[in-house]
C-alpha cells in the first residue's frame, strides 16, 4: 500500500495537485511555481475529521481509532477516483514530477505537528492561584 495518494487536475486549479496521506488523512494541496522553485503546499485538513464527536467540545472529543481514519480515508480516495472531475485523475508515483516527489519526501518526515497547525486543547480551571490551567483532555 502506497503512503502518499496524488491526484492531478491537470492545471484546471492553482493548486495542481493534491495529495492524500492514507495513514493520517490529512490532505495537502499543492502547486509548481516554476521549473527552479519547486512545489508550494498547503494543508487542507484531514478527511476523518468529521466523525470526531461534538468537534470542538473539548471536554467530549476522543482521539479517532486508526482503523477509522482508514476507513475514512480509503471512502475519499475512492470518491476521488469515481469523480475525476473533482480532485482530478490519480497520478501513478512514477509520473510525480521530481520536485513533488521531493515535497512529499518532506512531509513524510516531519512531525504531524509540524505538518500543519494544531489547534490547541481547551483548557479548563484558572490560574488564580497560581497553578498553571490543566488540559481538558488527559492523554
Amino acid at each position: 500500500m502506497t503512503k502518499y495518494i496524488v491526484f492531478d487536475n491537470e492545471g484546471h486549479t492553482s493548486d495542481r495537485y493534491t495529495i492524500v496521506d492514507r495513514i493520517s488523512g490529512n490532505v495537502f494541496a499543492a502547486c509548481e511555481q516554476s521549473n527552479d522553485a519547486g512545489v508550494t503546499g498547503r494543508y487542507c485538513g484531514n478527511c476523518a475529521d468529521h466523525r470526531v464527536t461534538l468537534y470542538g467540545a473539548g471536554w467530549r472529543q476522543m482521539p479517532l481509532s486508526q482503523r477509522i481514519i482508514m476507513a475514512e480515508t480509503d471512502n475519499y480516495v475512492r470518491n476521488a477516483q469515481l469523480n475525476p472531475d473533482w480532485l482530478g485523475k490519480q497520478l501513478p508515483w512514477r509520473y510525480c514530477p521530481l520536485s513533488l516527489q521531493e515535497y512529499i519526501a518532506t512531509l513524510d518526515k516531519m512531525e504531524s505537528n509540524e505538518a500543519h497547525r494544531v489547534i490547541e486543547m481547551p483548557q479548563m480551571g484558572s490560574e488564580r492561584d497560581g497553578t498553571p490551567s490543566k488540559s481538558a483532555i488527559t492523554q
